[in-house]
């Protein structure tokens, strides 16, 4: 835990600096969490901030380019052991990253106003990173460190025949490039567009904890793997039917960030 605070400490000290880059999905799940954060949480949240949530859904990656804090890289990335099971102490691991930022604000009486603000930052942003199905590292699993496939559409050529188009794919970028569809959207907007379709779960999605929310995320990368494999060739149409599975997730997110931040400003 301290090393963890201390890296905090490092990010506090560099946290005026930090502006978060455009990205749509971290932002959509952070307006979808302040639609139901209570009024208390809300308030607390906009005082430490001096701002809404959106701006800041995004900041630690504006933090690597920093030598000192270049090891943040790994805190997007949730490791799960050969059952499925969150049980790492690894402290750059996320869930454990999400869960001692938690204890400094539940303790924010007793820390310094930066080190609340760099806490309260990276919680807001680590929820939707262990939420995303490329940042799951299962123990045993290979594939979910990432690999390519190919992807494939047959199209009417300029004759009467058919082409068809190869294009070399990432499980990686197959999850990031679904929130590239939606750059039109504004984070508002998108959050509307996602709540129309699972709103109802929010009682069920909102339930649990850091590694709970963590596991459950694997078994959807499980279930995925199954027909998106290393070296696999895929109907585009097919890999299409995911941004189902990407969308609740940030639904999920969102319930699960209102849910935990009502929980610290109680």
């Amino acid at each position: 835990m301290k090393k963890i605070i201390a890296v905090l400490f490092a990010v506090a000290m560099v946290a005026n600096e930090a502006y978060a880059f455009k990205a749509i999905g971290h932002q959509t799940i952070a307006a979808i969490a302040e639609r139901h954060m209570t009024e208390k949480a809300k308030s607390e949240v906009q005082t430490i901030l001096n701002a809404d949530m959106t701006r800041h859904a995004m900041w630690l990656y504006s933090l690597r380019k920093n030598p000192q804090l270049a090891h943040t890289q790994q805190w997007q990335y949730a490791t799960l052991n050969a059952e499925g099971k969150s049980v790492t102490t690894y402290e750059n691991d996320a869930v454990v990253v999400l869960e001692r930022a938690v204890e400094v604000l539940c303790n924010r009486k007793n820390e310094s106003d930066s080190l609340v603000q760099a806490a309260l930052r990276t919680v807001v942003q680590v929820v939707g990173d262990i939420h995303n199905p490329a940042n799951i590292r299962i123990e045993g699993n290979e594939a979910t460190k990432g690999f390519n496939f190919t992807l494939y559409a047959i199209t009417k050529g300029s004759s009467a025949g058919e082409n068809l188009v190869k294009r070399k794919n990432s499980w990686h970028a197959m999850w990031h490039n679904y929130t590239n569809r939606h750059d039109i959207f504004s984070p508002q907007y998108y959050a509307s567009d996602i709540e129309l379709c699972y709103g109802s779960k929010k009682a069920e999605y909102e339930k649990g904890t850091p590694r709970f929310w963590a596991e459950n995320v694997g078994e959807d990368v499980v279930r995925c793997l199954e027909v998106i494999y290393p070296d696999a060739m895929l109907k585009t149409e097919i890999a299409h039917r995911y941004e189902a599975i990407h969308d609740k997730c940030m639904a999920k997110a969102g319930y699960r960030l209102a849910a935990l931040l009502n929980s610290i400003f109680k």
